[in-house]
């Protein structure tokens, strides 16, 4: 996001928005009443010039987002947003308030380049002699390592969706289930951050099996959880803080 903020070029805009394409961001709710009952609505931020925004948050903690709101993934709500009569733009800000903004004139063409993307990338493993479809994911970290992080770790979330991983447990320490603990760890700045896997494929540590979305729920819930580092078989590593994970001020 900082990256096509500062460069305000078509071509950082596309890059951002395959990456954010299935990635959950969040709009503020409203609820007005109808003959028929509630009726939830998104309200439209008023530009300085007169035009009408919708705004999409990267983030549950930002500052501008209000107490009820709403998620859903990107392309979704660019789908949405081309449905409303009074909107002009279609405005994406992450936690810092660094934004893009999409004009709904460009919004087919938007949705359109997601479509190709996401069947270019599915055409890509659908031989069965292709490399095995979370070799990308594989990669995406790998490459990660040595890149800056606004630029690759937006687009590992999208590969995650629905996707299994694997958290090192504490085989010597057991909770009041009698079932192993979550292993922690101290990573850079952060001193209290769960380690997860890609595959099982290590000898020796005790793994319980979680899903993407259930993995950061109890990110979520845990408040002394600081982030998690995501492990693939090469040994590279991305770390996604209580930020990047959508955890809620609360809980930061």
């Amino acid at each position: 996001m900082r990256i096509a903020a500062e460069e305000a070029d078509p071509a950082a805009n596309k890059r951002l928005f395959r990456a954010l394409r299935s990635v959950e961001v969040f709009f503020p709710m409203e609820t007005g009443q109808h003959a028929s009952g509630g009726k939830k609505a998104t309200p439209l931020l008023r530009l300085p010039d007169g035009t009408r925004a919708m705004m999409l948050y990267t983030s549950k903690s930002h500052p501008d987002l209000p107490g009820r709101f709403g998620g859903g993934s990107f392309r979704d709500a660019l789908a949405a947003a081309l449905k409303m009569p009074v909107l002009d733009w279609v405005i994406v800000s992450n936690r810092a308030s660094q934004w893009v903004a999409v004009g709904k004139s460009q919004i087919p063409a938007v949705l359109d380049d997601l479509r190709s993307g996401e069947h270019a990338a599915s055409s890509s493993f659908s031989s069965s002699e292709s490399r095995p479809a979370d070799q990308s994911l594989e990669a995406l970290i790998t490459r990660a390592v040595h890149s800056e992080p606004e630029q690759l770790s937006p687009a590992i979330p999208s590969l995650l969706q629905g996707r299994e991983l694997y958290l090192e447990l504490n085989a010597e320490k057991v909770g009041d289930a009698g079932q192993p603990v979550m292993k922690t760890i101290s990573v850079e700045h952060m001193a209290n951050v769960i380690r997860a896997y890609l595959t099982r494929s290590r000898p020796g540590i005790a793994y319980g099996g979680i899903t993407w979305e259930a993995l950061k729920e109890m990110v979520n819930n845990e408040a002394q959880i600081q982030g998690v580092q995501l492990i693939n078989d090469s040994d590279d590593w991305v770390i996604f803080d209580r930020e990047s994970l959508g955890c809620s001020d609360s809980n930061e």
